[in-house]
């Protein structure tokens, strides 16, 4: 490994089959941030065990690593990266560490990519027995993290849980077999928000149409909350290929709901073909929600297909940027606007469970439009800001990664203060100290484009800072 590869911070990639996740898995990262073995960790639950052992589903252990992992906040990510790499296997042989690795290195080129595995590997001799072992030891360097048993007791700081014990007595638990004893040692070896999906049933299935960034976010938002997910093409969907998609899936039962995901001008495509797809599969009571903010529910030709037919129609708008390149969102604390049919409305009520809403019922398509309209004033035009101000300080000389890492904070603190204080005490700066001089300053300093935006901008905060209470 190069010495340049050796000055980037640590990415350290956690896998295994979290099959569930236990206190050890949980406490493991702290123990790599807090030691400085590395600067972000990477959970990678795997697709299918390549010594042929069972498991089980990847979505339901999935939903158990986020729920594990969600203490961590963003230094610790859970990825689904063994799922995107066995969508392109096509022989069904199972999952390698060296592929997985190679992969984030190219997901992360930022980071030195470093593998995490116990003592208990090197000495019970397991290493060598991985695929490509010898590589993975050049070229991605492991943090090998000592468990009692294999390692000086000294060193060992993370608590001894057998796996294979907390699956047995999860399925005593399952059985109803479990006596006090066993359900004692589930809480103290199993994180609580795992276990309570654990002793609940999973929730009915929801099909998400479309395989976009939202799509992406909104599947692992629903794993969270214990439902099951089935997702489907738009493009296919569109073609009248709905009950196509479906049927090979016929264990899933009928869906509690559909979420139409997919880009807005696809709508009017996917829903004719949604609505001539859930009639010949006798669904059209199903409800069917859209992820659209300007487009009102039954009233728009966009979804006016699925409205001729009687199916219960709704809007579950997430208030929210999502990406599909970023594994961690802000999905399970979005505001999402809400509207239509009853049934639908009850859907997305039930999905949302306890996070905020803005009730879109009363208004009409134009109102639709402006509330859309708020949405991507606040979201999307935060860039402007962020480019006007990298441009002044690139075009200064200044280093473009030491500027755009300043100015993410800068923006980072001020929502935090606007967040925590509202408007006029959260808002700072010479206008809120009514410092017309160092404002007056800052216009003539600057060139004409960014000037007049700043000139703009200054006028509507003062107008602002005055209207507020």
């Amino acid at each position: 490994m190069s010495g340049n590869a050796r000055t980037r911070p640590v990415l350290a990639v956690f896998g295994g089959s979290f099959d569930p996740p236990h206190m050890g898995h949980v406490l493991l990262p702290t123990y790599l941030l807090v030691r400085g073995l590395a600067a972000r960790v990477l959970v990678a639950p795997t697709w299918s065990h390549p010594f042929a052992k069972r498991l089980t589903s990847y979505p339901t252990r999935m939903a158990w690593a986020r729920a594990a992992m969600s203490v961590h906040g963003d230094r610790v990510i859970v990825s689904d990266i063994e799922r995107r790499l066995a969508a392109t296997r096509a022989d069904g042989r199972p999952s390698y560490s060296i592929e997985l690795l190679c992969a984030l290195a190219g997901e992360h080129p930022d980071f030195q990519v470093r593998l995490v595995f116990g003592s208990d590997i090197i000495a019970n001799g397991d290493f060598p027995r991985w695929h490509q072992h010898e590589r993975i030891q050049a070229e991605f360097t492991p943090i090998v993290v000592p468990r009692l048993g294999y390692a000086e007791p000294e060193t060992c700081a993370l608590p001894e849980i057998s796996s294979t014990a907390v699956r047995g007595w999860i399925a005593r638990l399952r059985a109803g077999e479990a006596d006090e004893r066993v359900l004692r040692r589930l809480e103290y070896t199993v994180p609580a928000a795992v276990l309570a999906q654990i002793k609940e049933p999973a929730r009915e299935v929801i099909w998400l149409i479309g395989h976009g960034h939202v799509a992406t976010h909104a599947e692992r938002w629903l794993h969270a909350r214990g439902y099951r997910t089935r997702m489907i093409s738009a493009r296919e969907t569109a073609a009248n290929n709905l009950a196509g998609q479906v049927t090979a899936h016929e264990e899933d039962g009928r869906p509690r709901g559909i979420w139409t995901l997919c880009r807005d001008p696809a709508l009017p495509a996917v829903a004719r073909g949604l609505a001539e797809g859930l009639a010949r599969l006798g669904l059209l009571e199903v409800p069917v929600l859209h992820g659209a903010g300007a487009l009102v529910a039954r009233g728009d030709a966009a979804l006016g297909a699925l409205a001729e037919r009687g199916v219960p129609v709704g809007t579950l708008h997430p208030i929210c940027s999502l990406r599909r390149e970023l594994e961690r969102s802000r999905l399970d604390r979005a505001c999402f606007g809400v509207g239509g049919d009853e049934p639908a409305r009850a859907l997305a009520k039930e999905l949302i469970g306890g996070q905020p809403s803005l009730e879109l019922d009363g208004l009409d398509a134009r109102g639709r439009v402006v509330y859309h309209a708020a949405c991507a004033l606040a979201a999307n035009h935060v860039a402007v800001l962020f480019g006007a101000a990298r441009d002044v300080l690139v075009g200064q000389g200044h280093a473009p990664e030491q500027v755009a890492d300043g100015l993410f904070e800068l923006l980072r603190s001020s929502l935090d203060n606007l967040r925590a204080l509202g408007i006029p005490q959260g808002v700072t700066g010479p206008v809120s100290r009514g410092d017309h001089a160092a404002v007056a300053a800052h216009i003539d300093a600057l060139d004409d484009d960014t000037a007049a935006l700043y000139r703009a901008l200054s006028e509507r905060l003062a107008a602002l800072l005055r209207d507020e209470p």
